[in-house]
């Protein structure tokens, strides 16, 4: 729009005048349609123009969009040119393909999805207000000052130090962005010819810089072993038993919504709770407590503190012995005697989890605690959050999946079990990819273990959910973590015997890095004491396979090369011990150094330049990269798998062909392309220990013992070697 054609706008609020929305080019389009975002039927579709677009009736709308994300509110900014010019940005970002949008030469052409729509307008309103209380009437005014200011505001947080320059772009995008749709703002605009920051990008105004390389975080495993550890013990052994108990308590609940209060006691509903009191003594069954808020408002309805009745559960036992939800004080009061009297004979206890089941405790499974004490129906949901959000923590921990992904899985993902050569089974989850996708998201498959198909059929069976109900809570994983972590350390952990929990950050994506990192890092150890990580990576990788360019291959892609990074800092350690002396044993051990005396050879061979240090340096990567390319790491070994005709896993199994080696059938003592050095020494002691300690006990049989005795020889025969070959003299 031309200077002369747009509007004269004031600092006045209010709603923006319908002459100024009939004149922008938008003016009265529905938003969905020209966006082509499917709507539910009868649901609200936004028109340009309504200061409120809800945009709750999207059919394609991911589900773990929050409601508020949902609302796109441009009457929170103060002045109306401002917030209509803040709508012909949203709309423009919206719909590029629009005629008008495609003539700005500078306009983006990828669509924005609603959330990310959301996401600006946050920012918009933050600087639209701001420039408002600086007391600027219009975007004219804006100089290059008023940029520089308000970054150094919004980059300072009160009480919780500085945004950091990823979050920093965020806030200054649309604050540059907006100059380029100046030409199409009705209201109004930046100065023709303005730019904030002309010449540089948002990123490098913050001081971002994008890494090539994955800057999540790991959960540190300190963190993470008794996180996942907890979160399977209780998925495993007290979900199925809380899930029976909630189901209890949710009917007990319903019964007693249906029916009336009692307000009249006949002589019939008298005797009947007269029987029922006295059945409790009998049986010597404690009376019900009621649950702790359900007190606070017996207070406020004038109960006295020292009444003994104040505790009792009046509603659950009139309902059991009359049908009905409960009853009025004035009739407690009447069958007062009769309470007391049950009271003082049986007691008070909470009402549900009583005579629970017993389990193993998490550090002994000898030891058998019941897998609740009696609880209270408010402490039982409590629990039932607790659970639900350890499912969600051994899904994301044993599959990868990412936030939006697990949004996605409902009662229905958990797929039919595969049965595969072998008599073994494979378990997948249906759910969606949504990042990077259309709005809606993409169907996706994963193929994942056995504990995370369970956890799924859990959560949607705590969760109640059928069908296309969502399987998972609404809750984010740091907070899920918080809470399980209070009560893992905290009494009810403790009596199951539950590891604690040291404090630290866990989310989403750290736990997907700790993933691909685990696989790379740990074959054949084990993931919270029970999931052993060489399986997990067998069944993820198959699951990668099946799909290609899903979202397990971007996993899988985060494991290669984390894998490559492993193997080269192993490599470069090896080539160190050799240089100082400590040369590696086992069978593969002298072609080993004969490949490290090469790469001496060529190191020494090379000129050195005008920058010969970190020329040499390069050549050393470089060919210590070429050695690490054949490493794969064996639970006590290393494995050099140069040649696949060496290999004596492949010649056991008759698959000489074979491009990786077994690992499950690896005899490192034996083979011709294994090596072991000093880091594998205590594994090779704790197996001379552990077989010492069963030759050691009079009752273990005497066959096995002479089983146990060349197996003990042979590992001792390797510590040796490696204590041997580590005090070796002058190699370098």
């Amino acid at each position: 729009m031309t200077d002369a054609a747009r509007i004269t706008v004031t600092t006045a609020s209010g709603p923006i005048p319908a002459e100024w929305i009939r004149r922008s080019p938008f003016a009265g389009q529905d938003v969905c349609l020209a966006a082509g975002w499917e709507v539910t039927p009868g649901a609200h579709r936004p028109v340009f123009g309504e200061e409120l677009w809800d945009m709750a009736g999207l059919a394609d709308l991911p589900r773990g969009v929050r409601a508020s994300a949902k609302r796109l509110d441009f009457a929170r900014i103060t002045d109306p040119g401002f917030r209509l010019t803040a709508m012909e940005y949203v709309f423009a970002s919206v719909v590029p393909q629009h005629e008008r949008v495609i003539e700005l030469p500078d306009a983006f052409r990828d669509p924005r999805k609603p959330t990310s729509c959301y996401n600006a307008l946050g920012h918009l309103v933050n600087w639209l207000n701001w420039l408002t209380g600086q007391g600027l009437g219009s975007l004219r005014e804006v100089l290059q000052e008023h940029c520089d200011a308000y970054r150094a505001s919004r980059r300072r947080r009160s009480g919780e130090g500085p945004l950091s320059p990823g979050a920093m772009v965020g806030v200054l995008q649309p604050v540059q962005y907006l100059s380029l749709y100046s030409d199409l703002f009705t209201a109004d605009a930046y100065l023709p010819g303005f730019v904030p920051w002309k010449g540089h990008s948002p990123g490098e105004v913050a001081g971002w810089q994008r890494d090539p390389a994955n800057s999540t975080p790991a959960v540190p495993d300190e963190v993470f072993q008794p996180t996942v550890a907890a979160a399977l013990y209780l998925v495993e052994t007290i979900g199925p038993h809380l899930a029976g108990e909630f189901e209890a308590m949710l009917r007990v609940h319903e019964e007693g919504q249906a029916s009336a209060l009692l307000e009249h006691l006949s002589p019939r509903n008298y005797e009947a709770l007269r029987e029922a009191l006295e059945r409790h003594v009998r049986e010597e069954v404690p009376l019900p407590r009621i649950d702790t808020p359900r007190i606070k408002v017996r207070l406020t309805m004038g109960w006295d503190q020292a009444d003994p009745l104040l505790e009792v559960n009046t509603f659950r036992v009139v309902h059991r012995a009359i049908g009905r939800s409960g009853m009025t004080r004035k009739l407690v009061e009447q069958t007062r005697p009769l309470w007391e009297h049950s009271l003082a004979q049986v007691g008070l206890e909470e009402e549900f989890g009583r005579d629970a089941a017993l389990v193993p405790r998490a550090d002994d499974d000898q030891a058998m605690v019941p897998w609740t004490p009696p609880t209270s129906a408010h402490a039982l949901r409590g629990l039932h959050f607790i659970v639900l959000g350890a499912c969600r923590v051994v899904t994301a921990a044993l599959s990868g999946m990412r936030a939006s992904e697990l949004d996605e899985i409902t009662a229905d993902s958990p797929l039919a079990p595969v049965t595969v050569p072998g008599g073994t089974q494979r378990f997948r989850l249906a759910s969606k990819l949504i990042k990077g996708k259309v709005l809606g998201g993409v169907r996706e498959e994963w193929v994942v273990l056995e504990p995370a198909y369970r956890s799924v059929q859990l959560a949607a069976r705590l969760n109640q959910a059928t069908g296309q109900d969502r399987a998972f809570a609404g809750a984010t994983m740091d907070y899920i973590h918080r809470r399980l972590r209070e009560w893992v350390n905290g009494p009810d952990g403790k009596r199951l015997g539950l590891a604690a929990i040291p404090a630290g950050p866990v989310n989403g994506r750290m736990l997907r890095r700790t993933v691909a990192l685990a696989i790379a890092h740990r074959p054949g150890g084990l993931l919270a004491a029970k999931i052993q990580l060489k399986h997990m990576s067998v069944v993820t990788t198959e699951g990668y396979a099946n799909r290609p360019g899903g979202s397990q291959a971007a996993l899988l892609a985060d494991v290669e090369k984390a894998e490559q990074d492993r193997n080269l800092e192993l490599t470069a350690a090896a080539w160190r011990d050799y240089q100082q002396g400590r040369m590696p044993a086992g069978p593969g051990a002298r072609d080993l150094i004969t490949a490290f005396e090469h790469i001496d050879a060529e190191l020494a061979d090379h000129s050195a330049g005008t920058a010969s240090v970190l020329d040499s340096d390069r050549r050393l990567e470089n060919l210590l990269r070429n050695q690490a390319k054949h490493l794969h790491l064996g639970t006590a070994n290393y494995c050099w798998f140069r040649d696949p005709a060496k290999a004596l896993c492949l010649r056991l199994a008759g698959t000489p062909k074979a491009d990786k080696p077994l690992a499950g059938m690896c005899d490192s003592a034996r083979c011709s392309q294994a090596t072991h050095h000093p880091c594998h020494l205590p594994a090779w002691e704790g197996q001379v220990a552990g077989n010492q300690v069963f030759l050691g006990n009079p009752r273990f049989p005497k066959a096995e013992k002479i089983r146990l005795l060349p197996e003990i020889e042979r590992a001792q025969r390797v510590v040796e070697e490696i204590k041997a070959a580590a005090k070796t003299e002058g190699a370098a």
